[in-house]
């Protein structure tokens, strides 16, 4: 449907609703400024949402379907936008010399540290503010912080929690909230229908959307997160996390064998080339040189680099999940068993899911076989597709004797991914400690048979 007919098809009482939902107006404001009744304003709503194509108020708010923009052409209103920073504003009503309030200081600290947002305590004011994250005392409790995240002018929450101040240390509980507003953030960015109304940016909410559906390891997944970021990683503007983000796709995809693994390869070195070309001290290019070097098997180096990358960002969950692999592999058991541990006290259970994927190879590693498999089979009922994990799951029916549920696995492998051999499997066990490679190779006997 065009602009132009949906601004039509809004009766003047609507526009009017609509024109105060952007002012920031609850319903019961609106109510009053209307002198309505609230049952109305929802029922007007309702109709404005179905008529805009949108499923909430921060949706509508953030349509480009006002009539000033009516004459823009469509294609342009999509792609344009003005804003270019990430403005995350923060808004407090925390006593002074509590708890609460050190820790609400200490998390604006730790969110300064992912280096992409533009932060503000709300004395300046921004007219598009992307996020607004408030903070207040939880109720009867001058110790523990009560968090919302908003987006842009919108009265909508999208996400909230109450952290207690003594159920660990102040550091810690920063960094853990931090974690949690960065993830939120990215998904409440990624479900939003961008125009150029929209409080973020396009390379934030390209990244964002491409984040999100990364995370189900599909293939389509790498389509689109290619066809959404690569406009922006050849950009004559070079934007780190989009570029980062790109990157991290091609990583995903080498491992998960899609497409051409060779080329691939070859695409991730060209990025890291450039990240340190364009940002050599950023963590993101770090972060990149880290996964370009594990995919040649060189993981020495990308020890080196996934450890500054964590000593810049000790909230990198990726970087700590993928360290805590590497050492897995490459015969360090104890350091890996000193981050698994500290990963455990630094990083909130609900941030985990990204790195579900690794946490499976290091159960295999850790000879915990039936969590192993169990944890795996979690994994395939939303991911089918996923060639690492059913690998994993054929280990451990290998290891416990399991012959004929190992052999249906190995059937499904081959449905799924219908060309992989036994040069895939050793690329990538490549550079991995000798014992383990062996390990391994002997869990996974059956696979190639044929090959």
């Amino acid at each position: 449907m065009f602009e132009q007919e949906k601004i039509q098809e809004l009766t003047s009482r609507q526009q009017e609703i609509l024109s105060l939902l952007r002012q920031g107006f609850t319903n019961p404001e609106i109510c009053k400024a209307l002198n309505i009744s609230l049952n109305t304003v929802k029922v007007h709503l309702t109709n404005i949402y179905k008529i805009l194509e949108v499923t909430n108020r921060t949706e509508a708010v953030f349509s480009d379907d006002s009539p000033e923009n009516e004459d823009q052409p469509k294609k342009g209103r999509k792609e344009v936008s003005n804003c270019k920073d990430v403005n995350v504003v923060f808004l407090s009503n925390v006593p002074e010399q509590t708890k609460a309030h050190s820790l609400y200081l200490s998390i604006i600290e730790a969110i300064h540290q992912y280096h992409i947002f533009r932060i503000t305590d709300g004395s300046e004011k921004y007219t598009k503010p992307s996020f607004l994250i408030e903070a207040s005392t939880a109720p009867n409790s001058n110790d523990a912080l009560h968090i919302s995240i908003k987006i842009g002018k919108s009265h909508e929450i999208l996400w909230a929690t109450n952290v207690k101040t003594d159920s660990d240390e102040i550091s810690v509980l920063a960094q853990k909230s931090a974690i949690l507003l960065f993830r939120n953030m990215l998904l409440a960015s990624a479900k939003l229908n961008y125009t150029s109304r929209s409080p973020i940016p396009y390379w934030w909410y390209a990244s964002a959307y491409s984040y999100a559906k990364l995370e189900n390891r599909s293939e389509e997944s790498f389509e689109i997160s290619k066809k959404m970021l690569t406009p922006l990683a050849t950009d004559s503007t070079y934007n780190e996390f989009a570029f980062y983000t790109l990157a991290t796709s091609y990583y995903i995809a080498i491992f998960e064998n899609w497409g051409n693994v060779q080329d691939n390869v070859k695409e991730l070195g060209e990025f890291a080339r450039k990240a340190m070309y364009n940002a050599p001290y950023s963590f993101y290019s770090q972060m990149i040189m880290a996964m370009f070097n594990i995919s040649i098997g060189n993981k020495s180096e990308a020890i080196a680099y996934l450890k500054q990358v964590i000593e810049a960002n000790p909230q990198f969950v990726i970087a700590r999940t993928i360290l805590t692999q590497i050492y897995m592999l490459t015969g360090q058991d104890k350091l890996a068993m000193e981050l698994i541990d500290d990963n455990m006290r630094c990083i909130p259970e609900s941030a985990l899911q990204p790195t579900f994927q690794a946490k499976t190879f290091i159960l295999l590693l850790q000879g915990k076989f039936d969590e192993c498999k169990n944890f795996a089979k979690q994994i395939l009922l939303f991911n089918p597709k996923a060639m690492a994990i059913r690998l994993c799951i054929i280990a451990c029916c290998n290891i416990k004797g399991e012959t004929a549920e190992s052999e249906e696995h190995r059937k499904q492998l081959y449905t799924y991914t219908p060309n992989i051999t036994k040069k895939d499997v050793e690329w990538m066990l490549k550079g991995i400690d000798e014992q383990k490679k062996v390990f391994l190779w002997n869990c996974l006997q059956n696979v190639f048979t044929e090959n």
